[in-house]
């Protein structure tokens, strides 16, 4: 089955080394490799890629749903059956993308494959592949699962690391811009299930992940908020957005005690990132609600996440 992977990079530390030279042992021609780069500031140079590997730049940092979407465009223009989506902090074991690939094969009705993900460094489970709560919450998968010819079946795959038909693609959509980042792999495969297609993890594909989210605490909060409300309702409709809303409000409320018990000295540490996670909670609920889509606004505990705006808008508003 012909194959092609996109990898989305963010900022100008290089991780995206490691993951396109694991690739490339595993048998990839650079031929096959798009390299979709997010800049995370203006006037980034370009990153170093091996020779024949493609490299698109966006303007700014469009988040995984758009910097992604231009990728999948791209190869798809150029036609092939599976397309490998990553993020530049995977690392797949080596052995994983043949076992995928077998996967894919054997298996016609599955739409999106995910590997068994370990945190990165460890042999700590991460995700075998996520499930959706009654409700419309979900979560990852924890503990190995039963599992039948090595696959095991679950409602979504994380989005660092998936192996998708193009089919599904051409069939339901990309992936939806308006949540920028988090949550819109669930979407996807919501979508991708209710036409029919299977989502699974294939047990003997093994890959690493670094969630990002401790490092950018406010827009984490904000993203994981207003979109895991948004992804509810397309879930479970009426129940899903009053259980996604109670919890938004609890999550906000359990935060601003963290912060009054640190800032009294009742608890070791700064009050600085639970009132990062009030803050870009209690943000995600309100945009939520007045449906406003895209990047997340400024909050506190930006971190990492930066370069938002496109330069015409940057230049609009120095004028």
């Amino acid at each position: 089955m012909s194959l092609r992977a996109v990898v989305l990079s963010y900022g100008s530390g290089g991780e995206h080394a490691p993951l396109l030279a694991s690739l490339l042992a595993e048998g990839l021609a650079p031929q096959q490799i798009l390299v979709v780069h997010n800049p995370a500031r203006a006037g980034e140079p370009d990153p170093e890629l091996p020779a024949g590997v493609e490299l698109l730049r966006t303007s700014h940092n469009l988040g995984y749903a758009g910097g992604m979407n231009r990728g999948v465009e791209r190869q798809l223009e150029r036609g092939c059956e599976l397309l490998l989506l990553l993020t530049h902090d995977a690392r797949l074991r080596p052995g994983a993308l043949a076992a995928l690939l077998d996967a894919a094969e054997a298996h016609p009705e599955l739409g999106l494959l995910g590997p068994a993900l370990l945190l990165a460094g460890s042999e700590a489970p991460f995700s075998y592949g996520g499930l959706s709560r009654t409700g419309g919450g979900m979560a990852h998968r924890k503990e190995l699962p039963e599992a039948e010819d090595g696959i095991a079946s679950c409602d979504w795959v994380d989005g660092g690391t998936v192996l998708v038909r193009a089919e599904v693609l051409e069939r339901v959509g990309r992936f939806d811009e308006r949540f920028w980042s988090y949550y819109e792999e669930a979407e996807l495969c919501l979508r991708a299930r209710r036409a029919g297609f299977g989502v699974g993890v294939v047990l003997a594909a093994v890959a690493e992940q670094a969630p990002g989210g401790p490092g950018r605490p406010g827009p984490w909060a904000y993203l994981m908020t207003r979109n895991g409300i948004a992804y509810s309702w397309r879930a479970a409709r009426l129940l899903g957005l009053a259980r996604a809303s109670a919890r938004a409000v609890f999550n906000v409320l359990l935060e601003l005690a963290r912060v009054a018990a640190r800032g009294l000295h009742l608890r070791r540490g700064s009050p600085a990132e639970p009132w990062a996670l009030a803050v870009g909670t209690a943000r995600g609920l309100l945009d939520c609600c007045r449906r406003r889509w895209g990047p997340p606004p400024p909050l506190p505990g930006s971190g990492d996440v930066g370069n938002l705006a496109p330069p015409e808008a940057e230049a609009g508003s120095a004028g």
